[in-house]
C-alpha cells in the first residue's frame, strides 16, 4: 500500500489526542502529509506541530483538560456525574453505568458522521485513516465507505474482546479488587446486551449505507483488516511479524519534555519525591486525593508530594504546604523523570510514561481498562495495587515502603522496551507491514 497522506481522526478527549499527535508528529517526520481531525479545542496544537488541521465533531461527549469544566450538553454532564456517583459504590458498579452509557457517548449521529467522512474522502487524496478504538462511529464509517485505516488502541489490548469475552468486562482481576459472583454476572449480562444493541445499530447502518453484505458480528471487534497500533507493551507475546491484521505494541506514544525552571527550583531540594494523579477524570475523588495525601505524609514527612487535583483545588488547599503542590494541572511528562514514586489510577498514558522511567508505582483503579492494567502490573511485579474506595493510610504507606525497598528487574527490563519503541518504532514497523 502506498502512504504518502496520513489522516488520523481523534476523538476530543485530551487523554486520547496526546498519544494521535504522536504518533502523527511521528509519520511527518517519515515524510507524509499528516492531517488530524478533531474538535477546534486541539488546533493550534495540531499547527504548531506542522501538522494539517480539519475540523470535525464525533462525539458530543468532550473532555479536554478537566472533565468537570469542559464545555458540554447537559446530558453529558448528568452521565458524568452518574459515573462518579458509581465509582464510590465499587469497581463492578463503574463498569456497569459505563457500559449502559456506551451507545449514548460513544455513537453519536451516525449516519451524519458517514456523510461527513464521505466528504473528507472526496476532498483530500487520504491513503491511510488512522481512528482510536473509542471512536466507534468513525470505525463504522470507514467500514461502510470501504475506506483503508489503522486502528489505534490508546487503552489497554483488552478494550478490543477476544472473540468469546465480554466488552468492558476484564479477563482478570487484580487481587486488591474484590468481585461477587453475582455482581459480576449482571455485569457480564449488561455488557452482552450492549453489545448486541451495538452490533444491531452497526448492521442496519452498514446495510443502509453500503451496497456489499458486510455485516459485523460483533461492534467491538471492528478494527482494521491491515493493522493495529496498541499504546502498550506485549506482556503476551501476541506480536507476530507476518499476522494480518499486524499488531504493533508501541510501548509508549509521547515526547519527552524538559521541566521549566519554576518548577525545577520546586522540586530539587527535595531527596524524595511523590507523583499523585488520577487522571483528567478521577481527580474528581477528592475523598481518595486527600487520603492519598495523608498516606503520603505518613510515609515520609520529608518527601516532595506533587497532586494533579483537576478542579478539587480548593477541596484540598487546606493540605498545601511547602512540601505539598496542589494544583489544578502539572506538568506530568516534564516531572515524571525526576520523580521516585507514582500514586495514580491505572490510566494507561500515565503508566506507559511512569514504566518508561522505570518508576515505581502504587496503582489504584478505578474504572475502564484500569483493572486490566493493573492486573498486568500486578503479575510483572511492577506496582502495588490498592483499592481506591477502601483502602486505608497504613495501606498505602505499607505500599510505598514495599515499592520503595523493592529491586526490580522487571521494571528495569520493560522500561529497556518502551525506550526502545514508540511512535517512530511503530510508525516504521507499520509501513514496512503495508508495503
Amino acid at each position: 500500500m502506498k502512504v504518502n497522506h496520513v489522516f488520523i481522526i481523534s476523538p476530543p478527549f485530551y487523554s486520547h489526542f496526546e498519544p494521535l499527535l504522536a504518533l502523527g508528529k511521528s509519520f511527518l517526520n517519515k515524510g507524509k502529509e499528516v492531517t488530524i481531525a478533531c474538535t477546534s479545542d486541539f488546533k493550534a496544537q495540531i499547527e504548531e506541530a506542522g501538522l494539517n488541521y480539519y475540523e470535525l465533531a464525533i462525539s458530543k461527549n468532550k473532555n479536554v483538560e478537566k472533565a468537570e469544566t469542559t464545555d458540554q450538553p447537559d446530558s453529558e454532564k448528568e452521565r458524568l456525574e452518574e459515573f462518579f456517583a458509581s465509582t464510590r459504590i465499587g469497581a463492578v458498579e463503574t463498569l456497569i453505568t459505563q457500559s449502559r452509557h456506551r451507545q449514548k457517548d460513544m455513537l453519536s449521529e451516525p449516519e451524519e458522521l458517514i456523510e461527513k467522512i464521505a466528504e473528507i474522502d472526496q476532498l483530500f487524496a487520504v491513503d491511510l485513516y488512522i481512528v482510536d478504538i473509542l471512536s466507534y462511529g468513525v470505525s463504522l464509517s470507514l467500514y461502510a465507505l470501504d475506506l483503508p485505516f489503522i486502528t489505534f488502541c490508546p487503552p489497554h489490548p483488552n478494550t478490543i474482546p477476544e472473540k468469546n469475552d465480554y466488552y468492558g468486562v476484564p479477563k482478570n482481576w487484580p487481587s486488591a479488587i474484590t468481585v461477587q459472583n453475582e455482581k459480576l454476572e449482571e455485569l457480564k449480562e449488561v455488557s452482552r446486551q450492549t453489545q448486541e444493541n451495538f452490533t444491531k445499530t452497526f448492521n442496519e447502518i452498514i446495510k443502509e449505507n453500503t451496497r456489499k453484505n458486510k455485516t459485523i458480528d460483533n461492534a467491538f471487534r471492528l478494527v482494521s483488516p491491515y493493522g493495529i497500533i496498541y499504546n502498550y507493551f506485549d506482556f503476551d507475546e501476541n506480536e507476530k511479524d507476518k499476522e494480518m491484521p499486524a499488531r504493533i505494541f508501541m510501548g509508549h506514544s509521547f515526547e519527552e519534555e524538559n521541566l521549566d525552571p519554576n518548577w525545577q527550583k520546586k522540586i530539587e531540594d527535595y531527596e524524595e519525591k511523590i507523583l499523585v494523579t488520577l487522571g483528567t477524570f478521577l481527580s474528581n475523588r477528592a475523598d481518595v486525593l486527600e487520603k492519598i495525601i495523608k498516606s503520603c505524609k505518613i510515609y515520609n514527612p520529608n518527601a516532595l508530594i506533587i497532586v494533579s487535583a483537576g478542579g478539587q483545588v480548593d477541596k484540598l488547599k487546606k493540605h498545601q504546604s511547602s512540601s505539598v503542590i496542589i494544583e489544578e494541572f502539572i506538568p506530568q511528562k516534564a516531572l515524571m523523570k525526576d520523580m521516585d514514586l507514582v500514586i495514580f489510577h491505572g490510566g494507561c498514558n500515565t503508566f506507559t510514561e511512569a514504566l518508561f522511567y522505570g518508576k515505581k508505582m502504587v496503582i489504584l483503579p478505578f474504572s475502564s481498562d484500569q483493572f486490566n492494567i493493573a492486573y498486568d502490573a500486578e503479575r510483572k511485579e511492577l506496582a502495588e495495587i490498592l483499592d481506591p474506595n477502601n483502602f486505608r493510610e497504613k495501606d498505602l504507606v505499607r505500599a510505598l515502603v514495599k515499592m520503595k525497598d523493592q529491586l526490580n528487574p522487571e521494571l528495569k527490563y520493560w522500561s529497556k522496551i518502551s525506550r526502545d519503541r514508540g511512535p517512530d518504532y511503530a510508525v516504521t514497523e507499520l509501513l514496512r507491514k503495508l508495503n
